[in-house]
Protein backbone atom coordinates (compact mmCIF):
# COMPACT_ATOMS: atom_id res chain seq x y z
CA UNK A 1 0.00 0.00 0.00
CA UNK A 2 1.27 3.47 -0.87
CA UNK A 3 2.21 5.66 2.04
CA UNK A 4 0.89 9.19 2.40
CA UNK A 5 3.53 11.75 3.26
CA UNK A 6 3.21 15.43 3.99
CA UNK A 7 2.30 17.24 0.80
CA UNK A 8 3.40 20.87 0.43
CA UNK A 9 0.77 23.10 -1.15
CA UNK A 10 3.11 23.87 -4.07
CA UNK A 11 3.50 20.15 -4.80
CA UNK A 12 -0.28 19.63 -4.63
CA UNK A 13 -0.75 22.61 -6.99
CA UNK A 14 1.69 21.07 -9.47
CA UNK A 15 -0.20 17.76 -9.30
CA UNK A 16 -3.47 19.67 -9.76
CA UNK A 17 -2.15 21.30 -12.93
CA UNK A 18 -0.96 17.99 -14.35
CA UNK A 19 -4.30 16.27 -13.70
CA UNK A 20 -6.30 19.24 -14.98
CA UNK A 21 -4.39 19.41 -18.26
CA UNK A 22 -4.58 15.66 -18.73
CA UNK A 23 -8.36 15.60 -18.24
CA UNK A 24 -9.02 18.58 -20.52
CA UNK A 25 -6.81 17.04 -23.22
CA UNK A 26 -9.18 14.08 -23.46
CA UNK A 27 -6.16 11.84 -24.00
CA UNK A 28 -6.65 8.54 -22.19
CA UNK A 29 -2.95 7.67 -21.96
CA UNK A 30 -2.15 11.10 -20.59
CA UNK A 31 -4.86 10.73 -17.95
CA UNK A 32 -3.73 7.21 -17.07
CA UNK A 33 -0.22 8.53 -16.39
CA UNK A 34 -1.69 10.58 -13.51
CA UNK A 35 -2.78 7.46 -11.61
CA UNK A 36 -0.65 5.53 -9.14
CA UNK A 37 -2.29 2.31 -10.33
CA UNK A 38 -3.94 1.79 -13.71
CA UNK A 39 -6.87 -0.15 -12.21
CA UNK A 40 -7.89 2.90 -10.15
CA UNK A 41 -8.90 4.67 -13.39
CA UNK A 42 -11.49 2.02 -14.34
CA UNK A 43 -14.54 3.90 -13.08
CA UNK A 44 -13.44 7.14 -14.76
CA UNK A 45 -13.43 5.38 -18.13
CA UNK A 46 -16.94 4.03 -17.50
CA UNK A 47 -18.31 7.35 -16.30
CA UNK A 48 -16.73 9.40 -19.09
CA UNK A 49 -18.23 7.06 -21.69
CA UNK A 50 -21.70 7.71 -20.24
CA UNK A 51 -21.18 11.43 -19.66
CA UNK A 52 -19.94 12.53 -23.07
CA UNK A 53 -16.19 11.95 -22.81
CA UNK A 54 -13.25 13.04 -20.70
CA UNK A 55 -13.34 16.60 -22.00
CA UNK A 56 -16.70 17.11 -20.28
CA UNK A 57 -15.01 16.64 -16.89
CA UNK A 58 -13.32 19.30 -14.76
CA UNK A 59 -10.96 19.05 -11.79
CA UNK A 60 -10.53 20.73 -8.41
CA UNK A 61 -7.94 19.91 -5.78
CA UNK A 62 -8.70 20.73 -2.14
CA UNK A 63 -7.09 19.95 1.23
CA UNK A 64 -8.61 16.91 2.89
CA UNK A 65 -11.00 18.02 5.66
CA UNK A 66 -10.19 17.22 9.31
CA UNK A 67 -10.89 13.60 10.14
CA UNK A 68 -10.47 12.46 6.53
CA UNK A 69 -6.70 12.68 6.09
CA UNK A 70 -6.24 8.90 6.30
CA UNK A 71 -7.14 8.91 2.62
CA UNK A 72 -4.61 11.57 1.69
CA UNK A 73 -3.78 15.15 2.59
CA UNK A 74 -5.24 16.50 -0.65
CA UNK A 75 -8.20 15.37 -2.71
CA UNK A 76 -8.79 15.70 -6.44
CA UNK A 77 -12.45 15.99 -7.42
CA UNK A 78 -13.08 14.98 -11.03
CA UNK A 79 -16.54 16.26 -11.85
CA UNK A 80 -19.18 17.02 -14.46
CA UNK A 81 -22.93 17.55 -14.52
CA UNK A 82 -24.49 14.30 -13.33
CA UNK A 83 -27.85 12.71 -14.04
CA UNK A 84 -30.10 11.11 -11.45
CA UNK A 85 -29.42 7.58 -10.17
CA UNK A 86 -26.43 7.31 -12.45
CA UNK A 87 -22.80 8.39 -12.10
CA UNK A 88 -21.02 10.42 -9.47
CA UNK A 89 -18.28 13.01 -9.20
CA UNK A 90 -15.13 11.08 -8.35
CA UNK A 91 -12.95 11.88 -5.33
CA UNK A 92 -9.35 10.70 -5.58
CA UNK A 93 -6.71 11.20 -2.88
CA UNK A 94 -3.32 12.43 -4.00
CA UNK A 95 -0.84 9.74 -2.97
CA UNK A 96 2.95 9.75 -3.08
CA UNK A 97 4.76 7.55 -5.57
CA UNK A 98 8.34 7.41 -6.79
CA UNK A 99 7.29 9.83 -9.53
CA UNK A 100 5.61 12.32 -7.22
CA UNK A 101 1.94 12.81 -6.34
CA UNK A 102 -0.55 10.73 -8.29
CA UNK A 103 -4.26 9.92 -8.11
CA UNK A 104 -4.96 7.04 -5.73
CA UNK A 105 -7.92 4.72 -5.24
CA UNK A 106 -11.29 6.49 -5.25
CA UNK A 107 -12.73 7.44 -1.87
CA UNK A 108 -16.08 5.57 -1.89
CA UNK A 109 -19.16 7.74 -1.97
CA UNK A 110 -20.67 5.72 0.88
CA UNK A 111 -17.86 6.74 3.26
CA UNK A 112 -19.61 9.31 5.48
CA UNK A 113 -18.01 9.22 8.96
CA UNK A 114 -21.38 8.56 10.54
CA UNK A 115 -23.19 11.62 9.15
CA UNK A 116 -26.71 11.14 7.89
CA UNK A 117 -29.55 13.39 6.77
CA UNK A 118 -32.77 12.83 8.70
CA UNK A 119 -35.03 15.47 7.14
CA UNK A 120 -34.94 18.38 4.70
CA UNK A 121 -37.35 21.32 4.69
CA UNK A 122 -37.08 22.89 1.26
CA UNK A 123 -38.29 25.93 -0.63
CA UNK A 124 -37.66 26.06 -4.38
CA UNK A 125 -38.51 29.12 -6.47
CA UNK A 126 -38.44 28.67 -10.26
CA UNK A 127 -37.68 31.39 -12.80
CA UNK A 128 -38.42 29.54 -16.05
CA UNK A 129 -37.46 32.43 -18.36
CA UNK A 130 -33.91 32.14 -16.98
CA UNK A 131 -33.94 28.33 -16.63
CA UNK A 132 -33.16 28.99 -12.98
CA UNK A 133 -34.16 27.69 -9.59
CA UNK A 134 -33.37 29.27 -6.23
CA UNK A 135 -33.34 26.84 -3.31
CA UNK A 136 -33.17 27.11 0.47
CA UNK A 137 -33.12 23.96 2.56
CA UNK A 138 -32.90 23.33 6.28
CA UNK A 139 -31.09 20.02 6.71
CA UNK A 140 -31.57 18.06 9.93
CA UNK A 141 -28.62 15.77 10.58
CA UNK A 142 -27.49 12.82 12.63
CA UNK A 143 -24.05 13.93 13.81
CA UNK A 144 -20.91 12.16 12.61
CA UNK A 145 -17.35 11.84 13.87
CA UNK A 146 -15.34 13.92 11.37
CA UNK A 147 -15.88 16.84 9.01
CA UNK A 148 -19.16 16.86 7.15
CA UNK A 149 -18.85 15.97 3.45
CA UNK A 150 -21.95 16.27 1.26
CA UNK A 151 -22.86 16.29 -2.43
CA UNK A 152 -24.73 18.97 -4.36
CA UNK A 153 -24.81 19.10 -8.16
CA UNK A 154 -22.24 21.12 -10.07
CA UNK A 155 -24.85 23.45 -11.70
CA UNK A 156 -25.62 24.94 -8.29
CA UNK A 157 -23.75 27.83 -6.66
CA UNK A 158 -23.76 28.23 -2.90
CA UNK A 159 -24.95 31.68 -1.80
CA UNK A 160 -25.08 31.14 1.96
CA UNK A 161 -24.51 28.41 4.53
CA UNK A 162 -25.60 28.60 8.17
CA UNK A 163 -24.70 26.31 11.04
CA UNK A 164 -27.60 26.48 13.49
CA UNK A 165 -28.29 30.03 12.31
CA UNK A 166 -24.65 31.17 12.35
CA UNK A 167 -23.17 32.18 8.98
CA UNK A 168 -20.47 29.86 7.64
CA UNK A 169 -17.73 31.33 5.37
CA UNK A 170 -17.65 29.95 1.80
CA UNK A 171 -14.18 29.52 0.27
CA UNK A 172 -13.93 29.29 -3.56
CA UNK A 173 -12.56 25.94 -4.74
CA UNK A 174 -10.08 27.46 -7.19
CA UNK A 175 -9.98 26.64 -10.90
CA UNK A 176 -6.20 26.32 -11.09
CA UNK A 177 -4.99 26.63 -7.49
CA UNK A 178 -5.49 24.74 -4.25
CA UNK A 179 -7.58 26.79 -1.79
CA UNK A 180 -6.63 27.36 1.84
CA UNK A 181 -9.93 27.07 3.72
CA UNK A 182 -10.14 28.59 7.16
CA UNK A 183 -11.35 26.34 10.00
CA UNK A 184 -15.14 26.27 10.01
CA UNK A 185 -15.51 27.28 6.37
CA UNK A 186 -17.12 25.41 3.46
CA UNK A 187 -15.73 24.64 0.01
CA UNK A 188 -17.87 23.55 -2.93
CA UNK A 189 -15.75 21.71 -5.49
CA UNK A 190 -17.75 20.35 -8.42
CA UNK A 191 -20.48 18.29 -6.81
CA UNK A 192 -18.80 18.13 -3.40
CA UNK A 193 -19.65 20.34 -0.41
CA UNK A 194 -16.91 20.04 2.22
CA UNK A 195 -17.01 21.45 5.75
CA UNK A 196 -13.60 22.09 7.28
CA UNK A 197 -14.67 20.98 10.72
CA UNK A 198 -17.82 19.59 12.27
CA UNK A 199 -20.89 21.82 12.38
CA UNK A 200 -21.74 22.75 15.94
CA UNK A 201 -25.43 22.19 15.27
CA UNK A 202 -27.41 19.33 13.77
CA UNK A 203 -29.33 21.89 11.71
CA UNK A 204 -27.52 23.27 8.65
CA UNK A 205 -29.11 25.65 6.15
CA UNK A 206 -28.05 26.02 2.52
CA UNK A 207 -29.07 28.73 0.07
CA UNK A 208 -28.09 28.30 -3.58
CA UNK A 209 -29.25 28.70 -7.13
CA UNK A 210 -28.51 27.18 -10.51
CA UNK A 211 -29.31 27.21 -14.20
CA UNK A 212 -30.68 23.85 -15.33
CA UNK A 213 -31.51 23.22 -18.98
CA UNK A 214 -30.01 20.05 -20.43
CA UNK A 215 -31.19 18.66 -23.78
CA UNK A 216 -32.38 15.28 -22.51
CA UNK A 217 -32.19 15.38 -18.70
CA UNK A 218 -33.14 18.01 -16.11
CA UNK A 219 -34.57 21.26 -17.42
CA UNK A 220 -36.38 24.38 -16.29
CA UNK A 221 -38.50 25.98 -19.01
CA UNK A 222 -41.91 27.71 -19.08
CA UNK A 223 -43.41 24.58 -20.65
CA UNK A 224 -42.02 21.86 -18.40
CA UNK A 225 -39.61 21.49 -15.50
CA UNK A 226 -37.84 18.36 -14.28
CA UNK A 227 -35.64 18.90 -11.23
CA UNK A 228 -34.42 15.46 -10.27
CA UNK A 229 -30.62 15.17 -10.18
CA UNK A 230 -28.37 16.24 -7.30
CA UNK A 231 -30.42 19.36 -6.61
CA UNK A 232 -30.58 18.76 -2.85
CA UNK A 233 -27.62 18.16 -0.51
CA UNK A 234 -27.09 14.46 0.02
CA UNK A 235 -24.86 12.13 2.01
CA UNK A 236 -24.15 8.81 0.31
CA UNK A 237 -27.61 9.23 -1.33
CA UNK A 238 -29.15 7.82 1.85
CA UNK A 239 -32.92 8.19 2.32
CA UNK A 240 -34.59 10.89 4.40
CA UNK A 241 -37.97 12.56 4.79
CA UNK A 242 -38.89 15.89 3.20
CA UNK A 243 -41.10 18.94 3.25
CA UNK A 244 -41.04 20.76 -0.08
CA UNK A 245 -42.66 24.06 -1.08
CA UNK A 246 -42.22 24.72 -4.81
CA UNK A 247 -43.10 28.04 -6.44
CA UNK A 248 -43.60 28.37 -10.18
CA UNK A 249 -45.94 29.99 -12.72
CA UNK A 250 -49.61 29.92 -11.76
CA UNK A 251 -50.48 27.81 -14.83
CA UNK A 252 -48.17 24.98 -13.77
CA UNK A 253 -49.18 21.67 -12.24
CA UNK A 254 -46.46 21.01 -9.63
CA UNK A 255 -45.48 17.84 -7.79
CA UNK A 256 -42.98 16.67 -5.24
CA UNK A 257 -42.98 13.40 -3.29
CA UNK A 258 -45.58 12.57 -0.69
CA UNK A 259 -48.94 14.16 -0.02
CA UNK A 260 -50.07 17.76 -0.63
CA UNK A 261 -50.07 20.09 2.36
CA UNK A 262 -53.17 22.17 1.82
CA UNK A 263 -54.24 23.61 -1.51
CA UNK A 264 -51.72 25.41 -3.76
CA UNK A 265 -51.41 29.10 -2.89
CA UNK A 266 -51.73 31.46 -5.87
CA UNK A 267 -50.36 35.00 -5.70
CA UNK A 268 -50.53 36.97 -8.92
CA UNK A 269 -48.68 35.05 -11.63
CA UNK A 270 -47.14 32.56 -9.20
CA UNK A 271 -48.29 29.40 -7.49
CA UNK A 272 -46.77 27.59 -4.49
CA UNK A 273 -47.52 23.92 -3.96
CA UNK A 274 -46.40 22.19 -0.75
CA UNK A 275 -45.80 18.50 -0.04
CA UNK A 276 -44.69 16.33 2.83
CA UNK A 277 -43.14 12.88 2.43
CA UNK A 278 -42.90 10.86 5.64
CA UNK A 279 -41.47 7.89 3.75
CA UNK A 280 -37.66 8.26 3.73
CA UNK A 281 -36.50 8.23 0.11
CA UNK A 282 -33.14 8.78 -1.56
CA UNK A 283 -34.18 11.03 -4.45
CA UNK A 284 -36.67 13.81 -3.70
CA UNK A 285 -37.71 15.59 -6.90
CA UNK A 286 -39.87 18.40 -8.26
CA UNK A 287 -41.64 18.38 -11.59
CA UNK A 288 -43.88 21.07 -12.98
CA UNK A 289 -45.30 22.40 -16.18
CA UNK A 290 -48.33 23.24 -18.23
CA UNK A 291 -49.89 19.84 -17.76
CA UNK A 292 -53.44 18.89 -18.63
CA UNK A 293 -55.35 16.10 -16.96
CA UNK A 294 -55.77 13.31 -19.53
CA UNK A 295 -57.51 10.67 -17.42
CA UNK A 296 -58.44 9.84 -13.82
CA UNK A 297 -59.55 6.61 -12.18
CA UNK A 298 -60.50 5.85 -8.58
CA UNK A 299 -59.96 2.29 -7.36
CA UNK A 300 -59.38 0.62 -3.99
CA UNK A 301 -59.55 3.98 -2.21
CA UNK A 302 -56.79 5.53 -4.34
CA UNK A 303 -56.79 7.95 -7.25
CA UNK A 304 -54.77 7.39 -10.42
CA UNK A 305 -54.15 10.19 -12.91
CA UNK A 306 -52.37 10.72 -16.23
CA UNK A 307 -51.09 14.20 -17.12
CA UNK A 308 -50.11 15.24 -20.65
CA UNK A 309 -48.19 18.14 -22.15
CA UNK A 310 -49.71 19.92 -25.14
CA UNK A 311 -52.47 17.94 -26.86
CA UNK A 312 -54.17 15.40 -24.61
CA UNK A 313 -54.21 11.79 -25.84
CA UNK A 314 -57.32 10.60 -24.01
CA UNK A 315 -57.04 6.97 -25.14
CA UNK A 316 -53.44 6.69 -23.94
CA UNK A 317 -54.30 8.42 -20.68
CA UNK A 318 -57.17 6.03 -19.97
CA UNK A 319 -54.98 3.03 -20.80
CA UNK A 320 -52.26 4.28 -18.48
CA UNK A 321 -54.50 4.95 -15.47
CA UNK A 322 -56.05 1.50 -15.90
CA UNK A 323 -52.57 -0.02 -15.91
CA UNK A 324 -51.60 1.96 -12.79
CA UNK A 325 -54.73 0.84 -10.96
CA UNK A 326 -54.41 -2.82 -11.95
CA UNK A 327 -50.66 -2.83 -11.25
CA UNK A 328 -51.18 -1.25 -7.85
CA UNK A 329 -53.77 -3.87 -6.96
CA UNK A 330 -51.39 -6.68 -7.96
CA UNK A 331 -48.52 -5.24 -5.95
CA UNK A 332 -50.72 -4.65 -2.91
CA UNK A 333 -52.24 -8.13 -3.03
CA UNK A 334 -48.82 -9.76 -3.15
CA UNK A 335 -46.69 -7.35 -1.12
CA UNK A 336 -47.67 -4.55 1.31
CA UNK A 337 -50.10 -1.61 1.01
CA UNK A 338 -49.32 1.32 -1.25
CA UNK A 339 -48.19 4.14 1.08
CA UNK A 340 -49.86 7.12 -0.67
CA UNK A 341 -53.45 8.10 -1.50
CA UNK A 342 -52.72 8.58 -5.21
CA UNK A 343 -50.33 7.77 -8.01
CA UNK A 344 -49.86 9.84 -11.15
CA UNK A 345 -47.99 9.60 -14.44
CA UNK A 346 -46.64 12.82 -15.97
CA UNK A 347 -45.50 13.05 -19.58
CA UNK A 348 -41.98 14.15 -20.39
CA UNK A 349 -40.88 15.41 -23.77
CA UNK A 350 -37.12 14.84 -24.06
CA UNK A 351 -36.56 13.33 -20.60
CA UNK A 352 -36.57 9.51 -20.54
CA UNK A 353 -38.15 8.83 -17.18
CA UNK A 354 -37.81 8.41 -13.43
CA UNK A 355 -39.88 7.00 -10.60
CA UNK A 356 -40.88 9.23 -7.69
CA UNK A 357 -42.71 6.97 -5.20
CA UNK A 358 -46.00 8.89 -5.33
CA UNK A 359 -45.83 9.65 -9.07
CA UNK A 360 -43.67 9.01 -12.11
CA UNK A 361 -42.26 11.06 -14.97
CA UNK A 362 -41.99 9.20 -18.27
CA UNK A 363 -41.32 10.12 -21.85
CA UNK A 364 -44.67 10.35 -23.60
CA UNK A 365 -43.65 7.58 -26.00
CA UNK A 366 -43.14 4.96 -23.26
CA UNK A 367 -45.73 5.69 -20.56
CA UNK A 368 -47.89 2.68 -21.38
CA UNK A 369 -44.89 0.39 -21.62
CA UNK A 370 -43.17 1.32 -18.37
CA UNK A 371 -45.72 2.87 -16.03
CA UNK A 372 -46.21 -0.27 -13.91
CA UNK A 373 -42.44 -0.76 -13.60
CA UNK A 374 -42.06 2.78 -12.26
CA UNK A 375 -45.04 2.22 -9.98
CA UNK A 376 -43.24 -0.88 -8.65
CA UNK A 377 -40.38 1.33 -7.48
CA UNK A 378 -42.67 2.75 -4.81
CA UNK A 379 -42.10 -0.61 -3.11
CA UNK A 380 -38.55 -1.38 -4.28
CA UNK A 381 -36.51 1.81 -4.12
CA UNK A 382 -39.12 3.71 -2.13
CA UNK A 383 -40.38 1.70 0.85
CA UNK A 384 -37.16 -0.36 0.78
CA UNK A 385 -34.70 2.22 -0.56
CA UNK A 386 -31.80 1.87 -2.97
CA UNK A 387 -29.05 4.49 -3.04
CA UNK A 388 -27.63 3.49 -6.46
CA UNK A 389 -24.14 3.69 -4.98
CA UNK A 390 -23.03 0.07 -4.66
CA UNK A 391 -25.67 -1.84 -6.64
CA UNK A 392 -29.13 -1.40 -8.15
CA UNK A 393 -30.91 -4.39 -6.60
CA UNK A 394 -34.30 -2.72 -6.78
CA UNK A 395 -34.26 -2.64 -10.59
CA UNK A 396 -33.95 -6.41 -10.84
CA UNK A 397 -36.54 -7.08 -8.14
CA UNK A 398 -39.00 -4.58 -9.66
CA UNK A 399 -38.46 -6.10 -13.10
CA UNK A 400 -39.18 -9.52 -11.64
CA UNK A 401 -42.41 -8.58 -9.90
CA UNK A 402 -43.67 -6.38 -12.74
CA UNK A 403 -42.43 -8.08 -15.91
CA UNK A 404 -42.15 -11.72 -14.84
CA UNK A 405 -44.95 -12.14 -12.28
CA UNK A 406 -47.48 -9.46 -13.23
CA UNK A 407 -46.94 -9.41 -17.01
CA UNK A 408 -45.92 -13.08 -17.30
CA UNK A 409 -42.67 -12.31 -19.13
CA UNK A 410 -44.52 -10.68 -22.02
CA UNK A 411 -41.55 -8.40 -22.69
CA UNK A 412 -39.01 -11.23 -22.86
CA UNK A 413 -37.16 -10.22 -19.70
CA UNK A 414 -35.97 -13.79 -19.00
CA UNK A 415 -34.69 -14.22 -22.55
CA UNK A 416 -32.75 -10.95 -22.19
CA UNK A 417 -31.20 -12.29 -19.02
CA UNK A 418 -29.74 -15.22 -20.95
CA UNK A 419 -28.43 -12.91 -23.68
CA UNK A 420 -26.33 -10.85 -21.26
CA UNK A 421 -23.92 -13.47 -19.97
CA UNK A 422 -21.01 -11.69 -21.64
CA UNK A 423 -21.39 -8.81 -19.16
CA UNK A 424 -18.66 -9.78 -16.70
CA UNK A 425 -19.95 -7.66 -13.81
CA UNK A 426 -21.76 -9.22 -10.84
CA UNK A 427 -25.23 -8.02 -9.92
CA UNK A 428 -23.81 -6.88 -6.60
CA UNK A 429 -21.53 -4.40 -8.42
CA UNK A 430 -23.94 -3.02 -11.03
CA UNK A 431 -24.12 0.46 -9.53
CA UNK A 432 -25.50 2.29 -12.58
CA UNK A 433 -28.92 1.12 -13.75
CA UNK A 434 -28.49 2.22 -17.35
CA UNK A 435 -25.05 0.64 -17.68
CA UNK A 436 -24.02 -2.97 -18.18
CA UNK A 437 -26.38 -3.58 -21.07
CA UNK A 438 -29.43 -3.31 -18.83
CA UNK A 439 -28.51 -6.54 -17.08
CA UNK A 440 -29.30 -5.18 -13.62
CA UNK A 441 -32.93 -5.42 -14.85
CA UNK A 442 -32.81 -8.62 -16.89
CA UNK A 443 -30.26 -10.69 -15.00
CA UNK A 444 -31.68 -9.42 -11.72
CA UNK A 445 -35.20 -10.53 -12.68
CA UNK A 446 -33.90 -13.86 -13.96
CA UNK A 447 -32.07 -14.51 -10.69
CA UNK A 448 -35.27 -13.80 -8.79
CA UNK A 449 -37.13 -16.29 -11.00
CA UNK A 450 -34.36 -18.82 -10.31
CA UNK A 451 -34.76 -18.16 -6.59
CA UNK A 452 -38.48 -18.80 -7.00
CA UNK A 453 -37.68 -22.23 -8.44
CA UNK A 454 -35.37 -22.94 -5.49
CA UNK A 455 -37.60 -21.96 -2.57
CA UNK A 456 -41.09 -21.48 -4.07
CA UNK A 457 -43.07 -18.42 -5.07
CA UNK A 458 -44.82 -18.21 -1.71
CA UNK A 459 -41.48 -18.00 0.11
CA UNK A 460 -40.13 -15.40 -2.32
CA UNK A 461 -43.17 -13.19 -1.79
CA UNK A 462 -43.00 -13.71 1.98
CA UNK A 463 -39.34 -12.65 1.87
CA UNK A 464 -40.18 -9.55 -0.15
CA UNK A 465 -42.92 -8.61 2.31
CA UNK A 466 -40.49 -9.00 5.20
CA UNK A 467 -37.96 -6.78 3.40
CA UNK A 468 -40.60 -4.10 2.82
CA UNK A 469 -41.65 -4.16 6.46
CA UNK A 470 -38.16 -4.20 7.98
CA UNK A 471 -36.03 -2.02 5.71
CA UNK A 472 -37.99 1.24 5.61
CA UNK A 473 -35.42 4.04 5.53
CA UNK A 474 -32.48 1.58 5.55
CA UNK A 475 -29.88 1.62 2.81
CA UNK A 476 -30.33 -1.74 1.07
CA UNK A 477 -28.14 -3.79 -1.29
CA UNK A 478 -28.33 -7.31 -2.75
CA UNK A 479 -26.46 -8.79 0.24
CA UNK A 480 -29.14 -7.49 2.61
CA UNK A 481 -31.90 -9.46 0.85
CA UNK A 482 -30.55 -12.96 1.36
CA UNK A 483 -31.31 -13.37 5.12
CA UNK A 484 -35.00 -12.62 4.56
CA UNK A 485 -35.39 -15.37 1.96
CA UNK A 486 -33.40 -17.78 4.10
CA UNK A 487 -35.58 -17.09 7.12
CA UNK A 488 -38.85 -17.52 5.21
CA UNK A 489 -37.73 -20.70 3.42
CA UNK A 490 -35.42 -22.21 6.06
CA UNK A 491 -32.99 -22.81 3.19
CA UNK A 492 -29.32 -21.75 3.18
CA UNK A 493 -28.69 -19.62 0.12
CA UNK A 494 -25.01 -18.74 0.39
CA UNK A 495 -24.23 -20.88 -2.68
CA UNK A 496 -27.01 -19.20 -4.65
CA UNK A 497 -25.75 -15.69 -3.85
CA UNK A 498 -22.16 -16.74 -4.58
CA UNK A 499 -23.03 -18.20 -7.99
CA UNK A 500 -25.63 -15.78 -9.30
CA UNK A 501 -25.47 -12.47 -7.37
CA UNK A 502 -21.74 -12.13 -6.70
CA UNK A 503 -20.49 -14.30 -9.56
CA UNK A 504 -19.71 -13.64 -13.22
CA UNK A 505 -18.86 -17.17 -14.41
CA UNK A 506 -21.75 -18.91 -16.14
CA UNK A 507 -21.89 -22.59 -17.13
CA UNK A 508 -22.35 -24.27 -20.44
CA UNK A 509 -24.55 -27.35 -20.12
CA UNK A 510 -24.23 -30.13 -22.66
CA UNK A 511 -25.82 -33.51 -23.16
CA UNK A 512 -22.92 -35.92 -23.51
CA UNK A 513 -24.86 -39.19 -23.72
CA UNK A 514 -28.47 -40.26 -24.38
CA UNK A 515 -29.85 -43.81 -24.08
CA UNK A 516 -33.31 -45.36 -23.82
CA UNK A 517 -35.02 -48.56 -22.75
CA UNK A 518 -38.61 -49.78 -23.06
CA UNK A 519 -40.55 -50.75 -19.94
CA UNK A 520 -43.95 -52.27 -20.73
CA UNK A 521 -46.19 -49.39 -21.84
CA UNK A 522 -43.62 -46.64 -21.29
CA UNK A 523 -40.05 -45.75 -22.09
CA UNK A 524 -37.21 -44.45 -19.95
CA UNK A 525 -34.75 -41.95 -21.32
CA UNK A 526 -31.31 -41.75 -19.71
CA UNK A 527 -29.61 -38.41 -20.32
CA UNK A 528 -26.12 -37.56 -19.07
CA UNK A 529 -25.47 -33.84 -18.71
CA UNK A 530 -22.11 -32.15 -18.06
CA UNK A 531 -21.35 -28.61 -16.94
CA UNK A 532 -18.42 -26.88 -18.59
CA UNK A 533 -16.68 -23.66 -17.61
CA UNK A 534 -17.81 -24.21 -14.01
CA UNK A 535 -17.15 -26.98 -11.53
CA UNK A 536 -19.59 -28.37 -8.99
CA UNK A 537 -22.03 -25.52 -9.51
CA UNK A 538 -25.52 -26.35 -8.38
CA UNK A 539 -27.60 -26.01 -11.54
CA UNK A 540 -31.32 -26.42 -12.02
CA UNK A 541 -32.75 -26.94 -15.51
CA UNK A 542 -35.27 -29.03 -17.41
CA UNK A 543 -34.60 -31.98 -19.68
CA UNK A 544 -37.02 -32.03 -22.61
CA UNK A 545 -37.67 -35.35 -24.32
CA UNK A 546 -39.53 -35.48 -27.63
CA UNK A 547 -40.86 -38.32 -29.75
CA UNK A 548 -42.89 -38.35 -32.93
CA UNK A 549 -44.50 -35.01 -33.93
CA UNK A 550 -47.83 -36.22 -32.57
CA UNK A 551 -46.35 -37.00 -29.13
CA UNK A 552 -46.56 -34.34 -26.44
CA UNK A 553 -43.02 -33.56 -25.23
CA UNK A 554 -42.15 -34.27 -21.59
CA UNK A 555 -40.05 -31.92 -19.46
CA UNK A 556 -38.48 -32.92 -16.17
CA UNK A 557 -36.78 -30.41 -13.88
CA UNK A 558 -33.54 -31.72 -12.41
CA UNK A 559 -30.64 -30.41 -10.34
CA UNK A 560 -27.02 -31.04 -11.33
CA UNK A 561 -24.58 -30.62 -8.45
CA UNK A 562 -21.57 -32.46 -9.89
CA UNK A 563 -19.54 -31.93 -13.03
CA UNK A 564 -21.68 -34.52 -14.82
CA UNK A 565 -24.65 -36.68 -13.91
CA UNK A 566 -27.15 -39.03 -15.54
CA UNK A 567 -30.87 -38.35 -15.22
CA UNK A 568 -33.85 -40.61 -15.94
CA UNK A 569 -36.94 -39.23 -17.68
CA UNK A 570 -39.93 -41.57 -18.08
CA UNK A 571 -42.14 -40.88 -21.11
CA UNK A 572 -45.24 -42.56 -22.63
CA UNK A 573 -43.69 -42.69 -26.10
CA UNK A 574 -40.48 -43.78 -27.78
CA UNK A 575 -37.86 -41.05 -27.15
CA UNK A 576 -36.27 -39.56 -30.24
CA UNK A 577 -34.44 -36.46 -29.01
CA UNK A 578 -33.35 -34.80 -25.74
CA UNK A 579 -32.64 -31.11 -25.19
CA UNK A 580 -32.05 -28.78 -22.26
CA UNK A 581 -34.28 -25.92 -21.11
CA UNK A 582 -32.45 -23.23 -19.12
CA UNK A 583 -34.87 -20.30 -19.37
CA UNK A 584 -35.83 -19.16 -15.89
CA UNK A 585 -33.85 -21.95 -14.24
CA UNK A 586 -30.15 -21.25 -14.84
CA UNK A 587 -28.00 -18.43 -16.19
CA UNK A 588 -25.94 -20.30 -18.76
CA UNK A 589 -25.81 -21.66 -22.28
CA UNK A 590 -26.74 -25.10 -23.57
CA UNK A 591 -25.41 -27.35 -26.26
CA UNK A 592 -27.30 -28.84 -29.18
CA UNK A 593 -30.06 -31.44 -28.70
CA UNK A 594 -29.00 -35.09 -28.92
CA UNK A 595 -30.88 -37.87 -30.67
CA UNK A 596 -31.40 -41.25 -29.02
CA UNK A 597 -29.78 -44.24 -30.72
Amino acid sequence: MLSILAQPASEATAAFEAVRLAITSGNRDRVLAQFAKADDAAYLWQASARRGGLRNFRVNVIPAPPGWTKWGEHWAIVWTRQDIEEDRDIVYPLVRTGSGLRLGKEIPEWERSGWRIKHQKVTADFTPAENRVTVATDVELDKGTASLVMRLGSPFTLKAVRDGGKAVPITPAGETTVPTPSPGSVVKAGGLVVFYGEPTSTQVTFEYDGVVNSPTEDKITPEATYLTAWWLPSIARLPHTTEVAATGPSDWEIRSEGVPVGAPAVSGSKKTASFRCDLPISYPKIIGGRYKLAAELKQDGKTFRAWHLGTVDKARGETDVKKMADGSRFFEQNLVPFPFPSYECFDADTYYGIESSSYTLLNRTVTTRFVTHELGHTWFGGIAPCAYVRDTWNEGVTQYVDSVLYSRNADGTLEQGLRGLDVAVPLSAMDVAHGFGGQTYYRGATVMRMLEHEIGLDKVLAGLRAILKDRVGKDTVWADLRPYFEKESNVTLDWFWRQWVDGTVFPRLEIVQADKIRREQQHSAFVRVAQKGTSNYRLRFAIRVTGKPADTPVEKVVVLSRDSEEFQVDVPFEPRQASLVLLGYTLGTSGAPMSFP
